[in-house]
């Protein structure tokens, strides 16, 4: 028997007068208010998108009006709205939570790693289908929870189901606060780029995949109740988890009739980076939040990839270290494809591809793609105050 957490379950569909290209606005939970992370925000009838940050804060900007834009969260039911030029104002927008439906204590673990392996089987029989898309990067450092450093990159991007092929570095920024001890890490993107698919890497460490599925303990952890079909929320735990082992333990948000996967959710436990000139207190623990949008598309392609890293480094005083990055598709096109991309490499260094780059204010001026955080808005702003952009450090 299942047991049915009913919350809401319609489609919101309003008008609203807006001025200018930019839209802004904000995502909430209907119950809570709260802003909900990582919604897909996409201009229907274009391949226009965008992500909200941490905040549920979203901004995109429209080609022509009006415009009706979708609002799509693997835990809410769809949202929309039809946009007409002539006001300004921001946007709040309310999504309402699918049923939730509740597992027994009883564990079907057969059922849920048979899920898993055909879910993981459809993903990579995808892996040759190539995606070409326009992407927006933003890392932001932060020590003793003070920001320190920020890097912002647009770059096109090769992407397959088996993680990103290749990129292509177009424009970038970089500033930091040279006040503070500064610990650099070089290749963060690299780790983001590497952890953007849907099926893991089957080198090194301990992934899920379809030949270590017997290595976890998989279980469903619940239903969410979407129109079309159910998604299976599967959980797979390592069993043998020791010191110093790099491994993985991972969250599948699973269709149960078309067999794809929507959002896949990474616990990183002692990533291998060396840090030579100080002592590391606390392991690297990483975590990352994938999602995928199937609409229009054979399989889900991705939309976004969150990053958080933290460790604690020092001696007498223990400095933590906060590396938080999104990467975020926002236009899908498939006239990049004769591009020459770069090959992903464990090597690159993030400052040195942003420094190769010369800095172009102006175009940063009229380039908002996924809207700042309260923190990154302070940091950012502070930094273009004295012209840290053009200089690459601190005045």
């Amino acid at each position: 028997m299942k047991k049915c957490l009913i919350l809401f379950s319609s489609l919101i569909l309003f008008a609203l007068h807006l001025s200018g290209q930019n839209i802004q606005g904000k995502v909430v939970d209907e119950i809570s208010e709260k802003g909900i992370p990582f919604v897909s925000v996409g201009i229907l009838g274009t391949n226009i998108a965008t992500v909200t940050n941490e905040s549920g804060e979203f901004i995109i900007k429209s080609e022509s009006y009006p415009a009706k834009l979708r609002f799509s969260h693997v835990s809410y039911l769809l949202g929309e709205i039809s946009l007409i030029q002539q006001a300004q104002t921001k946007l709040t927008v309310k999504l309402k939570p699918a049923i939730t439906s509740l597992n027994e204590v009883v564990i079907d673990a057969n059922k849920a790693q048979n899920l898993l392996k055909a879910a993981l089987k459809k993903a990579k029989d995808n892996a040759s289908t190539q995606i070409y898309a326009n992407a927006f990067y933003r890392q932001l450092t932060t020590i003793n929870d003070k920001p320190s450093k920020v890097y912002e990159m647009f770059y096109d991007l090769k992407w397959s189901t088996k993680a990103a092929k290749g990129w292509l570095v177009k424009q970038t920024r970089f500033a930091e606060d040279t006040e503070q001890s500064v610990y650099a890490v070089n290749n963060q993107s690299f780790l983001t780029l590497i952890f953007s698919g849907a099926v893991l890497p089957e080198e090194e460490g301990k992934f899920i995949n379809l030949y270590t599925l017997k290595e976890y303990e998989i279980t469903i952890d619940k239903y969410i109740e979407q129109t079309d079909q159910d998604i299976a929320v599967i959980t797979c735990r390592f069993k043998s988890p020791r010191r110093k082992l790099f491994y993985v333990n991972s969250t599948f948000y699973v269709g149960t009739k078309d067999l794809k996967i929507y959002r896949l959710e990474n616990d990183i436990f002692n990533i291998p980076i060396d840090f030579p000139a100080a002592i590391l207190k606390v392991p690297p623990f990483l975590n990352t939040i994938a999602t995928f949008n199937g609409n229009g598309h054979p399989y889900p392609v991705l939309e976004s990839v969150a990053t958080k890293l933290s460790f604690s480094l020092g001696g007498k005083i223990i400095d933590n270290i906060k590396v938080n990055s999104l990467l975020t598709i926002f236009k899908i096109d498939e006239g990049l494809k004769k591009q020459n991309y770069r090959s992903l490499d464990s090597k690159t260094q993030d400052q040195k591809t942003v420094l190769s780059i010369k800095y172009d204010a102006e175009f940063w001026k009229n380039n908002p793609i996924v809207k700042q955080t309260a923190l990154e808005d302070t940091f950012i702003k502070m930094m273009e105050s004295k012209s840290a952009f053009g200089t690459m450090t601190n005045p």
